[in-house]
């Protein structure tokens, strides 16, 4: 179904050795330090269309699943800002920067390296149905996302989300919280225990008028990356012809986050 790829390790650099990224500016789409069109949003989940009381949602889009990278990171920056600024101390970082490099190394074409959903298409690019990468980054970020809002992680929303579907491949995805939690239980329970866990965190102090809270940096690493893991794991056996590197992972204890990682995939 999918061509041949490869899923490159990423998540191995020391978190401590995080660098402060620059702040965006109007050309940070050819800023290899953010993601691309990262300015050109604001991570809330506001900026979805409404439509019939439904907050909508395109996964195939590539815009859409920034955003949604970028309000994950929004709204959870507060328990990592003693971390890293200019949202480098996030856990979400590495995971937002893979997915721009994806996009602009022209991963997510149909087929891989054709004009169709290419980067030089722009802002208003698609993420093709029969891209390996678009498939398994589809089940990284919409988990997370899922996850995010059934644990009310982003708050009492005004609206249901809807993700639009695709009728290709469509026994391949799961398009909402019921059906990811009906197909996939366990994996939605790992990504649930990441935001509890967050969520538990306290206020110790205050540093510049910004609060201080008690997140133990190696317990974040280590329930973010069991939810990664749990996504990748639903995700292998639907693309059975994807090869993947995922190599000295097994220990959540032996990677770190990267934040500066442009050069992980030319």
């Amino acid at each position: 179904m999918w061509s041949s790829l490869v899923i490159p390790t990423f998540l191995f650099l020391s978190f401590s050795s995080v660098g402060l990224a620059p702040d965006p500016g109007s050309t940070i789409h050819e800023n290899d330090n953010y993601p691309p069109f990262w300015d050109q949003i604001d991570g809330d989940i506001a900026e979805f269309p409404v439509q019939n009381n439904k907050i909508i949602v395109d996964p195939w889009k590539y815009m859409d699943r920034l955003r949604i990278f970028k309000i994950l990171i929004t709204e959870s920056n507060k328990y990592f800002a003693s971390f890293g600024k200019n949202d480098t101390g996030n856990v979400f970082w590495a995971l937002a920067l893979l997915y721009g490099r994806l996009f602009k190394s022209d991963r997510f074409s149909e087929p891989p390296n054709s004009s169709r959903c290419a980067y030089e298409s722009g802002v208003s690019s698609c993420i093709s149905i029969n891209s390996g990468w678009g498939g398994i980054s589809y089940y990284v970020v919409i988990m997370y996302f899922l996850a995010a809002i059934e644990s009310e992680f982003l708050g009492n929303l005004p609206y249901e989300v809807e993700l639009l579907s695709r009728e290709e491949y469509r026994s391949n995805f799961c398009y909402s919280v019921e059906e990811c939690r009906a197909a996939y239980p366990q994996a939605m329970d790992i990504n649930n225990r990441f935001y509890k866990y967050l969520q538990s965190r306290k206020i110790v102090s205050t540093t510049s008028g910004i609060p201080q809270y008690d997140t133990d940096e190696d317990t974040a690493i280590f329930k973010m990356w069991a939810a990664h893991q749990a996504a990748l794991d639903v995700a292998k056996p639907k693309f059975s012809d994807v090869r993947f590197i995922i190599n000295n992972l097994e220990e959540a204890h032996d990677f770190k986050i990267c934040s500066g990682c442009g050069t992980f995939l030319h």
